[in-house]
């Protein structure tokens, strides 16, 4: 059996700070990916709508947590200031032009947004909607639904929409932030 040696430029290249930035950057962008572009759709198809929001109830809040721990994580690192990362001085980060800060700063409010905000409020909606769905006997979409169904179909529009774009904004940002740092490594 040959033997195995470790190369410490790979060792470092994977516990360093910088490694450990570049990974949890990784999973944070591809579990977001993933679920918003691939497992939600493919969920929807397999399971239906009442069980896949059961689903996304139980799976949101936690994508949501991921997306704005990982952007504080990052940020701290980021801002810490190393040979690997640049230093930043947060308490005046909205006067940076380093678009990495912004990056960072997009990530970790739409995340946070999504998590403590627009995503209870869609589950409220989406729950008082399913209720409504019992005691009317109708389908949602059902032409001949009540007043009180469609304003409930169009808050819960406007909420999914926001919170949808919203989670754009931290992909955009996201890999806006991986590829500047890809094409431009710190030192």
């Amino acid at each position: 059996m040959p033997s195995v040696e470790l190369n410490p430029a790979a060792y470092r290249a994977v516990f360093s700070s910088r490694g450990f930035y570049n990974i949890l950057l990784g999973n944070v962008l591809g579990a977001t990916v993933w679920h918003g572009f691939f497992g939600g759709p493919i969920a929807y198809r397999i399971l239906g709508r009442k069980p896949f929001s059961t689903l996304q109830e139980a799976i949101f809040p936690k994508l949501f947590l991921l997306q704005t721990g990982s952007a504080v994580v990052l940020a701290s690192l980021y801002g810490r200031g190393s040979t690997a990362l640049t230093k930043v001085e947060w308490t005046r980060f909205y006067r940076s032009s380093d678009r990495n800060v912004w990056a960072l700063a997009i990530m970790a409010g739409s995340g946070l947004a999504n998590w403590l905000v627009l995503g209870p409020w869609t589950t409220k909606v989406m729950k008082i909607r399913h209720r409504r769905e019992r005691i009317e006997d109708k389908e949602y979409n059902d032409p001949k639904a009540s007043p009180e169904m469609k304003q409930l179909n169009r808050r819960f529009a406007v909420l999914h929409s926001v919170a949808s774009l919203l989670n754009l904004a931290f992909i955009s940002a996201a890999a806006t932030h991986a590829a500047y740092l890809a094409a431009f490594p710190p030192a």
